[in-house]
């Protein structure tokens, strides 16, 4: 008898949401492989979002603009425009999110499981997905968009992307 080894595959890391609503505020923690990489706390009452990763501590602000509420606007804590959140045709599944000229689209698929896709100009290039898990409230009951996560999560992949090309450029200087 000859034995063959299959090699073991490995598996895309699990990247789960757990949302946690309360009257007035909403709590996020993404997580990769049971590791927090971003919580997020945000007020609805206020517009504030305070989002913390492993290395950045930061308030962020999140208005309204345009007819009919289809933009909202990121501002940092100095009350600075950073980026914006665009639905497509009146929907609040999909869109793009633009922070500081880097363009995402998002899209919640809220089918068997609700999951969030980010892709990176068009929807072939997926860059990273999540699924959602409510704990404290059904997710069939949520019908208003779910904006501070899906910028939160576009922002912290913003600050991964630039942590990698300041690395590259620095390396390219010392040689």
């Amino acid at each position: 008898m000859y034995s063959i080894d299959i090699p073991q595959l490995k598996t895309a890391p699990m990247n789960i949401v757990s949302v946690k609503s309360i009257p007035g505020q909403q709590d996020y923690l993404l997580k990769e492989d049971d590791k927090t990489v971003l919580k997020l706390r945000y007020k609805n009452d206020l517009h504030i979002a305070r989002v913390e990763t492993e290395q950045e501590r930061r308030v962020l602000i999140i208005e309204d603009e345009g007819l009919l509420r289809t933009k909202l606007v990121l501002k940092n804590e100095y009350g600075i425009r950073i980026g914006s959140l665009n639905y497509d045709n009146f929907s609040v599944t999909h869109g793009t999110v633009d922070i500081e000229n880097t363009k995402f689209r998002f899209y919640v698929n809220d089918q068997a499981s609700t999951e969030l896709h980010i892709y990176k100009g068009s929807r072939k290039n997926l860059i990273y997905s999540c699924q959602l898990s409510f704990e404290d409230v059904k997710a069939k009951d949520i019908k208003q968009p779910l904006a501070s996560l899906i910028i939160s999560v576009s922002w912290y992949l913003f600050l991964k992307g630039i942590s990698k090309q300041t690395h590259a450029f620095n390396e390219a200087i010392i040689l």
